[in-house]
């Protein structure tokens, strides 16, 4: 579902999951986003651990299974990456995890979990999930300065990783990482503390993302174009990458999502999240 405008720099997606009794489990590839995530029917367990029903779950560096039990219904919100640790202090350092919210947000979460509960259907209920991050940011609250510094640190790593510094190319430029004012270990060291990985395996992770979602949006392009296109060395590189990253080759996750009852469903909202972007 559309995100609120104003929410848009913290926000990927708004989620609805209504997944029968005969979907025994969710697939998600590794991911640099997060979720906040409130459940409503059924029970839902992540590597033989229940999932808490209103949980925040990390960033991830491998795929993840959630197993079902019975009907599960849940609404959710995507963090984009920056968002987690800006909103939630003790979210920073945090990956392939995951924390009950009351956790995480206090006290007062109890009454957004309530109000959740109540509301009469899924727009409302998403609704009181966007209130509830817009309170946390409203001003005077320092989540806007921590996101303005995640960004810096993003926009660091992705200078550095994907080589577009022509200044460091001709060595006129000390590089993205110094221009933050640290050597390239200091800068490693403190995204390390902020997202739970190195600025190499964010972009890696970031990439693969994109590339899923590029093949599922567009499904009959030429495999070796969109491995190009993506970044990658070839389509061999690509195909490493994805199945390592998620488990399965590239055809058999865009093969499966196209089924009405997938477990790949997760890459269904990803592309059509890709879509919905604006221009």
């Amino acid at each position: 579902m559309p995100v609120p405008s104003d929410l848009q720099p913290w926000l990927t997606a708004a989620v609805v999951v209504d997944a029968p009794a005969a979907l025994a489990r969710s697939h998600f590839p590794a991911m640099v986003a997060s979720m906040l995530v409130v459940r409503l029917a059924g029970q839902v367990a992540c590597r033989g651990e229940p999932v808490p029903p209103a949980a925040w779950m990390s960033a991830s560096t491998t795929a993840t299974v959630y197993e079902h039990s019975g009907p599960v219904r849940a609404v959710g919100l995507v963090l984009k990456p920056e968002a987690a640790a800006a909103l939630f202090a003790g979210t920073r350092g945090l990956v392939d995890t995951l924390r009950p919210l009351e956790e995480l947000a206090g006290p007062g979460w109890a009454e957004v979990e309530h109000a959740v509960q109540a509301a009469t259907d899924d727009g409302a209920r998403l609704q009181v999930l966007c209130a509830f991050v817009r309170q946390l940011v409203a001003p005077p609250s320092p989540c806007e300065t921590r996101r303005q510094q995640a960004l810096a640190l993003l926009q660091a790593a992705t200078g550095s990783a994907t080589g577009n510094d022509p200044g460091n190319a001709t060595g006129n430029d000390p590089g993205p990482s110094q221009r933050l004012g640290l050597s390239q270990r200091q800068f490693e060291r403190r995204f390390v503390a902020h997202w739970g990985m190195t600025p190499k395996q964010f972009q890696v992770i970031a990439r693969l993302n994109s590339t899923l979602g590029g093949a599922l949006t567009a499904p009959d392009d030429p495999v070796v174009d969109l491995a190009l296109g993506q970044g990658y060395y070839d389509q061999s590189h690509m195909a490493r990458d994805v199945r390592r990253l998620t488990g399965q080759p590239l055809q058999a996750l865009v093969q499966g999502s196209r089924s009405p009852l997938s477990a790949h469903w997760p890459l269904q909202v990803g592309a059509q999240t890709r879509t919905d972007q604006p221009a």
